[in-house]
């Protein structure tokens, strides 16, 4: 059966899981070079499944753009008492957004870092990222104080030690993470502009 275009999401997955001679794994390379973009697909509370060779291959052939579409999935992949982001925090200096957590009941929140154009809204001065879980995803502000970044910092060593799939503890710059392509830019720019307005609303 067809894999189905509307339940199919971008994941970082470790570098690792790739080998052409055990598992062709479908993937883009990152800057960060030990980790890789690929595809899963799953229903509500379903296993998820990672896209197949012959899945990526029938999507190329017959969807033209459909990893952007797997972007706007993800954007939209929220149960009714979630937001873009699970937790935040202002800074008590700035008043400006400290940092956003993705931990969403979908168990892919690291995949959220990807959404750049959200981040690059909430974050304009720039913005770390790091996932210590691959159910969890951070975004910190550059303008955090040195002790923001040094909670920020025991925070993900904390996480990543009792995480249960386990991706890394260090802090990336959002570059480690850019698409060379436009699979990240929205294609519905209201629902786009709802959503940054539904976490700006939480904080301003």
């Amino acid at each position: 059966m067809p894999v189905l275009i509307d339940h199919i999401y971008p994941l970082i997955a470790p570098q690792s899981y790739y080998s052409a001679e055990v598992w062709d794994l479908p993937h883009h390379d990152l800057t960060a070079t030990q980790f890789i973009l690929t595809w899963v697909s799953f229903q509500g509370d379903e296993a998820m499944t990672y896209l197949t060779r012959a899945e990526y291959k029938y999507l190329n052939e017959t969807q033209s753009h459909w990893q952007r579409r797997s972007f706007e999935n993800l954007r939209r992949l929220t149960k009714e008492d979630e937001y873009l982001c699970t937790h935040f925090q202002q800074s008590e200096l700035s008043k400006n957004l400290s940092f956003i957590i993705f931990m969403h009941q979908d168990g892919i929140g690291s995949s959220r870092i990807l959404l750049s154009k959200e981040l690059e809204k909430l974050f304009p001065e720039g913005y770390f990222v790091a996932i210590p879980d691959r159910s969890c995803g951070v975004a910190i502000s550059k303008d955090a104080t040195p002790l923001e970044l040094s909670e920020m910092k025991l925070l993900l060593k904390n996480m990543y030690t009792e995480a249960t799939t386990p991706m890394s503890s260090e802090l990336f710059d959002s570059n480690d993470f850019e698409l060379i392509n436009n699979w990240a830019l929205p294609l519905d720019i209201d629902y786009f502009n709802e959503i940054i307005n539904e976490v700006k609303s939480l904080y301003v």
